[in-house]
């Protein structure tokens, strides 16, 4: 790759620089840091999921956040190295095509884009064998196993999956709203605490906003459902609750990974898995039913600083 000539913020005989992202589908944070990996700078910004074609979107985020973050620490780039973790860019596709789209502004002398799930992994468990689950807008699990090998599932994106993140949880929200108008389910507060959210007066301004809301729109529900129910709202209990199942399946299928029978480390991460959600309370229940040798941890991940640790690595 060539790089462009290095913004002269100080002086170019320091220490190289390594640059960790995490660019997921509600914010991005950017870490600027050393090879012992000592934080220099953070800089956090709107969200950067990598779609399918719109990948030059993606890197106008990360490149305005990297910049940010080298001018705090007050360090030249390009860094030696960046590594991104992207939402979205599970894939070979759409890692290339990102890092097509950030080459031209010269971050780093070395890129590379990696699975968000990949650097949450990396942040949880260093090199050490372990299971992630990861609920935001989407869902999916990662494990490495004790030879070393990584294994995945889920993370198929709203149209073919993603059960239990917020995608699943909103749509499940309209869904119910839908059902409860009609008489075919139980009455919900939901409908009147979507009205809100939204702004919105009527029944029909719900479907009329329905009908063309992308996405990420949808996902922007969720934080309802778990509100109401943290406050017992029965059918957001229901909602998580389920979502919670679908996510130990994940967490179930990595387990055959793991031989014998001690307990396996499991870290959960992303924005719905936040030590104060209903949904990790229902994961743990579920786990602990269906598949106790899984042991959640409560320690909350920083997977910016997974990016770095892999950035600092050359890996």
């Amino acid at each position: 790759m060539t790089a462009r000539p290095p913004d002269r913020l100080t002086a170019p005989d320091r220490p190289p620089a390594f640059i960790g992202v995490d660019a997921g589908g509600s914010h991005t944070m950017v870490v600027f840091g050393d090879g012992g990996l000592h934080v220099l700078a953070r800089a956090e910004g709107p969200a950067s999921r990598v779609s399918p074609g719109a990948a030059v979107t993606s890197a106008a985020v990360i490149v305005e956040l990297v910049r940010r973050a080298a001018r705090q620490a007050e360090r030249a780039l390009p860094a030696a190295a960046m590594v991104v973790g992207a939402a979205g860019a599970g894939r070979e596709a759409e890692q290339r095509e990102l890092e097509a789209a950030l080459e031209p502004a010269g971050l780093a002398e070395h890129v590379r884009v990696i699975g968000d799930a990949e650097i949450a992994l990396t942040a949880a468990f260093g090199d050490a064998p372990g299971i992630l689950v990861s609920a935001g807008t989407g869902s999916i699990a990662y494990a490495r196993d004790p030879a070393g090998r990584l294994h995945r599932s889920g993370g198929y994106g709203w149209q073919m999956g993603d059960e239990g993140g917020g995608y699943w949880l909103g749509r499940w929200a309209l869904t119910e709203a839908g059902a409860a108008h009609d008489g075919r389910a139980e009455g919900s507060t939901l409908p009147t605490r979507l009205l809100a959210a939204l702004g919105l007066h009527e029944f029909d301004d719900l479907v009329r906003w329905a009908a063309t809301a992308t996405p990420m729109q949808v996902a922007s529900l969720a934080p309802h459902v778990l509100n109401a129910a943290v406050e017992g709202e029965v059918v957001a209990r229901r909602a998580v609750n389920e979502g919670a199942l679908a996510l130990a399946a994940l967490v179930g299928v990595k387990l055959a990974h793991f031989p014998g029978g001690d307990p396996v480390p499991v870290a959960a991460g992303g924005g719905l898995l936040r030590s104060t959600s209903p949904v990790l309370e229902a994961l743990r229940t579920a786990l602990s039913r269906s598949h106790p040798r899984a042991q959640v941890s409560a320690v909350p991940l920083d997977p910016a600083a997974g990016a770095l640790r892999l950035a600092a690595r050359g890996r």
